[in-house]
């Protein structure tokens, strides 16, 4: 069969382009395959692709390399299109984010994916998500939208509902619930575990939390389902033997495991009797309950922030390692390890070769349409989070029985708001953008959420264009 077209957007991030490319280019069933790259920073675009025609001959990958600026250059004839952006300078606008409601009160344990921050989040990506998922109806409409980008609910939700492209979108969430389990498991295997090991998203605990989280995917097997982010383990096994170690996870952690691992992801799984996956970093931005000014709760459950300077840090290495690699001071060979340098491997390789030759490859983790009824008492709109079979004939989501009511609607609420926030972003409307702050839990004040749309929407003018006209006055 023909190898596929392979355009990646955003391909200019060193945090995105260095481990994408290194996956790509080291897959034997994708030698031969055309891959364009296309970002707007012209100068992150040439050193990504200086990298990829590296990779390309060390690694006799075959593939026929392209970059452009223009995405409309590079859409025609795609067979995947991977999406990874950010609208506006990462760490700066997600510190306003932050900074922003807490002028006026509300102190969001995240401001990433949940809270008033991810409306502004949401808001700025969105566009932008849309327009090329627009111009691949037209250039390449069998082609599939495979969406890195957060808001994921949100901005996956946006091109399902308002085009015709198929979407799927990727998240690596799911490790930081196999990192929890084996944290409290790991003397079974005899799995080392750091002193004081959390599962905080923070890029400087990635060293700490990539083995852990290796090693419970090679002695676990997880079976979870929700949303992105707030997905919940409806199995867990021994992968060698089969044994159901939901008992066992259960007993230790809720009865004498370290209070002070994950303590709101523990109160969470003792209360509505499932336990979360996403850690609480992210977990906590989808709850009422961890903002209280009065309690303070991040106190109590010491919820991180994230270190936007350690981020920067990070960023500044990959563009270092990049530019060695580039000039010839390190090897390219380097890469074919990226866990040495704290990188994730993403499994979108294994995914394009499923579609693209018929693999049956398993996924335990898929964003996909509810249509279906994957979850039952999640709306059939949504877009859920589930494992599912990737093959010649598309993606088919496995079904899981209903989730239990308080969880269900703890999902309910977010999708609800999710909906609300994509069509003010879309249309807008500042009458609806209003509505969407004061669904969210962080919003107990319509003063206050009406000051925070102000100020959001004058801040981040130049990355909201939709906001320009006059659909609803700003106070």
């Amino acid at each position: 069969m023909t190898p596929p077209k392979i355009v990646m957007i955003g391909a200019g991030s060193a945090i995105f382009g260095l481990g994408a490319l290194a996956r790509l280019m080291q897959s034997p069933r994708l030698r031969g395959s055309e891959l364009a790259l296309v970002d707007i920073d012209a100068a992150g675009l040439q050193t990504m692709t200086w990298l990829a025609e590296k990779m390309n001959a060390a690694w006799d990958a075959g593939m026929t390399i392209s970059a452009s600026t223009e995405r409309t250059e590079a859409l025609p004839g795609a067979d995947f299109v991977i999406v990874s952006i950010q609208v506006g300078p990462r760490e700066t606008v997600w510190e306003m984010d932050w900074k922003i409601p807490l002028r006026h009160g509300v102190r969001q344990p995240y401001a990433e994916n949940g809270g008033p921050g991810a409306f502004s989040h949401t808001a700025r990506n969105l566009p932008v998500m849309l327009d090329i998922a627009r111009d691949m109806e037209r250039l390449c409409p069998n082609a599939w939208y495979l969406n890195l980008t957060n808001p994921l609910i949100r901005l996956t939700y946006a091109v399902h509902r308002y085009t015709n492209v198929k979407v799927l979108g990727l998240c690596h969430q799911l490790l930081w619930g196999y990192a929890m389990a084996m944290a409290v498991l790991a003397d079974r295997w005899d799995v080392p575990v750091p002193e004081h090991f959390h599962v905080h998203t923070d890029a400087e605990n990635m060293p700490s939390f990539i083995p852990v989280a290796l090693a419970g995917l090679e002695h676990l097997e997880i079976k979870a389902a929700g949303i992105n982010h707030f997905s919940w383990v409806y199995d867990i096994r021994d992968k060698h033997t089969g044994e159901d170690l939901y008992p066992l996870l259960r007993e230790r952690w809720l009865n004498g495991y370290r209070r002070d691992f994950e303590p709101l992801s523990r109160e969470i799984f003792q209360i509505f009797g499932m336990m979360p996956t996403a850690g609480d970093s992210h977990m906590c931005e989808y709850l009422s309950y961890v903002h209280d000014p009065v309690t303070r709760p991040w106190e109590k459950y010491d919820l991180k922030l994230q270190s936007w300077e350690g981020n920067r840090r990070r960023r500044a290495e990959r563009w270092e390692l990049a530019h060695a690699i580039v000039n010839g001071q390190r090897s390219v060979d380097d890469l074919k390890d990226l866990r040495r340098f704290s990188i994730l491997e993403e499994p979108v390789p294994e995914m394009i070769e499923a579609l693209t030759f018929n693999d049956n490859y398993y996924s335990h983790q898929l964003n996909i349409p509810n249509t279906n009824g994957l979850i039952p008492n999640l709306p059939t709109d949504a877009i859920v989070e589930v494992p599912g079979i990737l093959s010649g004939a598309g993606i088919q989501g496995l079904g899981f029985p209903p989730l239990p009511e308080g969880i269900a609607e703890l999902c309910r609420r977010e999708l609800v708001r999710s909906k609300v926030v994509v069509e003010a972003a879309v249309s807008g409307d500042r009458d609806l953008a209003l509505q969407a702050l004061l669904l969210d839990p962080m919003i107990t004040d319509i003063d206050t959420a009406r000051a925070i749309r102000d100020d959001l929407l004058r801040e981040f003018a130049e990355y909201l264009p939709q906001f320009s006209g006059a659909r609803g006055p700003l106070a």
